[in-house]
């Protein structure tokens, strides 16, 4: 009788064990299988760059170029340019009594602020090679008010490289930029109008070798309308025939 409640009482308790396989005892079997974890995760990412090294050997045809898909070889980098600025402002009153020399701190200032905005118009007409490549000047409708936009986009051959430019230029490089500026008042005393002079350089070096010089010159009208924004415009460009650069004088050897 007693043998057999200890028969129940052994099947009971066997019954209750978990079904899991247990969890090694040995503290040394645990740091076995963690290390053995650890191990995978890294010899995976290892094997992940050693086939991506040899993609590139065998995309790159092992002569150290870049994978073509990826990218190329044209520069784009974009050159940097600021316009010089007239040292006097001109400042134009429409009230009869206006103190002109106490208007001129703000002229200046309003000068100041479209010389930025001219600065990036002309870098992002002539000099980011991301846009003329392409064609694409959006960028430069930016600077342009609503209703100045429609005749910016008919005049892009003038105020930009132009439409097919990335099938003629091969590097565009500025020489040299000039602003002067007409700072026109409302009667409350406020900059109504910047009318803006500007002539601007630029040596173009064309698919063929041969090089081209960029002029563009004329008038902007500017607003402030949520920013400084052209509101019209008079712009013409004149480029012409270039010679090369002369090339870098070499550092002579020393003795």
């Amino acid at each position: 009788m007693w043998r057999g409640r200890r028969e129940a009482s052994l099947t009971v308790v066997l019954s209750q064990e978990p079904t899991q396989p247990p969890v090694p005892a040995s503290r040394v079997e645990r740091r076995s299988a963690a290390s053995r974890r650890r191990i995978l995760l890294l010899v995976v990412p290892a094997a992940l760059v050693a086939v991506a090294a040899v993609l590139l050997l065998l995309l790159g045809g092992g002569n150290g170029g870049g994978i073509p898909f990826i990218g190329d070889d044209e520069d784009h980098t974009v050159p940097e340019f600021d316009f010089r600025v007239s040292p006097k402002t001109a400042v134009v009153a429409t009230s009869a009594d206006a103190d002109v020399e106490a208007l001129r701190p703000a002229a200046e200032q309003a000068g100041a602020e479209v010389t930025a905005v001219l600065d990036e118009l002309y870098t992002a007409a002539f000099l980011d090679p991301t846009n003329w490549r392409e064609g694409d000047y959006e960028e430069v409708f930016a600077f342009f008010a609503d209703g100045a936009v429609g005749a910016a986009r008919e005049a892009v051959e003038t105020l930009a490289l132009g439409a097919g430019a990335g099938d003629v230029f091969e590097k565009v490089t500025p020489r040299r930029g000039r602003l002067a500026f007409r700072v026109l008042f409302d009667p409350d005393g406020a900059a109504d109008t910047v009318v803006a002079r500007v002539r601007f350089r630029a040596l173009a070096e064309r698919t063929d070798g041969t090089y081209q010089t960029i002029v563009s010159q004329g008038q902007f009208f500017l607003r402030d309308v949520g920013g400084w924004k052209v509101t019209a415009f008079d712009v013409e460009r004149k480029d012409r025939e270039a010679k090369p650069p002369a090339p870098a004088p070499s550092a002579s050897p020393s003795a």
